[in-house]
């Protein structure tokens, strides 16, 4: 089946739809993470406080974690 040059331009329209949703899906996602991220951080006093962003991102993902770390096994009062 051929395609006519109209049909290759809807395609290309629906492609490149397609490509911008997911560029701003993914802005918008980027933004409401990083929002999250500064809504949940300690205040600037707390152990977190100088943070980079890439600790930040870490931090939001369960990778990094900050604060007092206790010789305690976690078994045990």
């Amino acid at each position: 089946m051929r395609l006519r040059k109209t049909e290759w331009m809807g395609v290309a329209v629906v492609a490149g739809s397609i490509a911008c949703f997911g560029g701003w899906l993914q802005s918008e996602m980027a933004r409401a993470a990083s929002a999250r991220l500064q809504r949940d951080m300690p205040d600037s006093h707390g152990a977190c406080a100088g943070m980079s962003a890439r600790e930040a991102e870490m931090r939001g993902k369960g990778e990094l974690w900050c604060g007092t770390i206790s010789a305690e096994p976690l078994g045990k009062p």
